[in-house]
């Protein structure tokens, strides 16, 4: 087997504390709010969880969800109900977003809030309040008034109005009650309005109603026999969680009153909404940070390699690398449209000088990347050759035809591969000085052990087919001075190189399943079980009819019944 990769201001008033407690307090409930929607994992035991001629299961959504907020998410609500002249706080001082099954998205749906997070969240709270509030015009503008005293008609209207756009639902008269009631109490602490409203709003923006996307859904009744006994989110929950999904950002405040007069319940809206959105730029990037995810090229700002045997290589080539991918993937999804499997073949991408370099094309300059059509040398042309490919799925001072290998079949294809036995050594012998051999002949002889082959036969033919690349992606013409054979097969499709290679893999049909099986599984934010299979079947045959257009992929993804119905969860013991 191949070698593995080794000041916040005070809060006390007469020794209590108000509006920063309650509000951290109340985020002890989502412990509990997570156990109402019940539990996300398992998986589909095939790229789509039916045969292509198996007849389809019955429909069985998983229950719904709550979804915490992502750090970009956070910075981009806060900006959205106080304006772009506010400076959110850095993700640094933010909760740490994490991945779990490569994604973010189904990350966010597995965490609650620790003490230490809790914490975290007042801090950021306060300094995104301590702006508004310094500037007494934009404290205004906010308030929408300036209220003299709580019980002022002006302040129901600011907390009901404000608190709809906060937790992107309208408040219960009762909601509206407590932040009065708070208000009221801090006031006859501080005899200070403004800074009792200031409380007021921190308690809203600390409930676990505005850190969390929380989805209930509704009863569907006789009146929809296909999906009776199920829940089906209303269309203030679409409206939400389609926003975050395509803009990282809380729906407008138009958006919610159509949602709230019963338009998201129409797919034909929703249609048309997503189109409209994924025509603005904002779109971009939380697409691109899907790709980011699918491809795990977020790896890259990490990236070491001996800086003695690639003199190449610097602290900023990693993140170069993965700039490279994002662009190009924005540019064939978004400016270029049409298949998605363009990616695989194309002879157009983006490089900066120090990429450049690494490419071995000159006349690009400077930080900035531009877009460079690749020579007619045959050596290489999309995704598979970027050097960020290369480089994230090699040793820090060789190649690994295993590591290439295995994220093209399980990234790529969306197939598993069982992990190393017990006890079996992962680590290759050192090549002989006086026999120089290639890492290739050393992985044929290391095949031949009967406890390797059955795992190394589904990963190393694929990584042959990039050995003309090191291990920080520079193209090589020989190895230890030996003749570098890179002819090898694709579950018995033959290619002669890393080019031939990339397009066998672009024609493949699980490529298409794949891509369109992991947006499902981020757009839900949990992996897709049994039960979901006919949704995904549905995707994924919307997706093949669409001749493999991305964007068709997200606009079908919304109206999908994985994307709209949850179950019933079950009643706690």
């Amino acid at each position: 087997m191949a070698k593995s990769d080794g000041s916040e201001k005070p809060t006390s008033i007469s020794g209590r504390r108000w509006g920063r407690g309650l509000g951290a307090g109340a985020l002890v409930l989502v412990t509990s709010l997570g156990g109402c929607f019940g539990a996300i994992g398992g998986s589909a035991p095939d790229a789509t969880g039916i045969g292509p001629t198996q007849k389809p299961a019955k429909f069985v959504p998983q229950p719904a969800t709550i979804h915490r907020l992502t750090s970009i998410q956070l910075q981009n609500t806060w900006k959205a109900l106080f304006g772009s002249a506010l400076v959110p706080p850095v993700a640094d001082e933010l909760p740490q977003d994490d991945q779990a099954y490569g994604f973010t998205s189904i990350a966010s749906s597995l965490r609650t809030v620790s003490p230490l997070e809790a914490e975290q969240y007042e801090k950021a709270t306060y300094f995104v309040l301590d702006q508004v509030w310094a500037s007494e015009a934009w404290r205004s503008a906010t308030l929408g008034c300036e209220p003299t005293t709580v019980d002022d008609p002006c302040v129901r209207a600011y907390f009901t109005k404000f608190a709809r756009r906060a937790w992107r639902r309208p408040l219960a008269s009762a909601e509206v009650d407590e932040f009065i009631a708070l208000t009221t109490k801090v006031t006859a602490f501080t005899n200070t309005l403004s800074e009792a409203l200031k409380f007021g709003t921190a308690a809203v923006l600390q409930s676990p109603n505005f850190l969390f996307r929380i989805e209930v859904g509704a009863p569907v009744g006789t009146e929809d026999p296909e999906h009776e006994g199920l829940l089906k989110l209303t269309g203030l929950e679409l409206a939400s969680r389609t926003s975050y999904l395509l803009l990282d950002a809380p729906p407008t405040e138009d958006v919610l009153d159509s949602a709230e007069a019963g338009f998201f319940d129409e797919p034909t809206v929703v249609r048309a909404f997503v189109t409209q959105v994924l025509n603005e730029p904002a779109a971009r990037g939380p697409l691109v940070r899907f790709f980011r995810d699918f491809m795990n090229i977020g790896r890259l700002d990490q990236l070491d390699k001996s800086a003695d045997l690639f003199p190449a290589f610097s602290q900023t080539l990693g993140p170069a690398m993965r700039t490279e991918i994002e662009k190009l993937f924005e540019a064939k999804v978004f400016d270029e449209g049409g298949d998605f499997r363009a990616l695989f073949t194309t002879r157009e991408t983006f490089l900066n000088e120090e990429l450049a370099k690494v490419y071995g094309i000159a006349g690009v300059t400077g930080n900035e990347f531009v877009s460079v059509t690749l020579p007619d040398d045959g050596k290489r042309a999309g995704l598979l050759t970027t050097p960020g490919f290369l480089a994230m799925n090699a040793h820090k001072t060789a190649t690994s035809p295993t590591h290439r290998g295995r994220f093209v079949r399980m990234s790529l294809l969306c197939q598993d591969v069982p992990p190393p036995p017990m006890g079996v050594s992962t680590v290759l012998p050192e090549p002989s000085p006086s026999e120089p051999t290639t890492l290739r002949e050393r992985l044929e002889v290391h095949r031949q052990d009967e406890l390797c082959r059955s795992c190394h036969q589904l990963m190393d033919p694929i990584g042959f087919g990039f050995e003309h690349f090191d291990a920080l992606g520079q193209w090589r013409d020989t190895e230890n001075g030996m003749t570098i054979d890179t002819a090898s097969d694709l579950d018995g499709r033959p290619f002669n190189d890393a080019n031939e290679l990339a397009g066998l893999v672009a024609a493949l049909p699980e490529v298409g399943v794949c891509i369109a099986r992991r947006f499902y599984q981020h757009a839900t934010a949990r992996l897709d079980r049994k039960g979901d299979g006919p949704a995904v079947k549905a995707l994924v045959n919307s997706f093949i009819a669409s001749d493999f257009d991305f964007k068709q992929l997200v606009t079908d993804m919304v109206v999908n019944d994985g994307y709209r119905y949850a179950a019933v969860p079950l009643e706690a013991p």
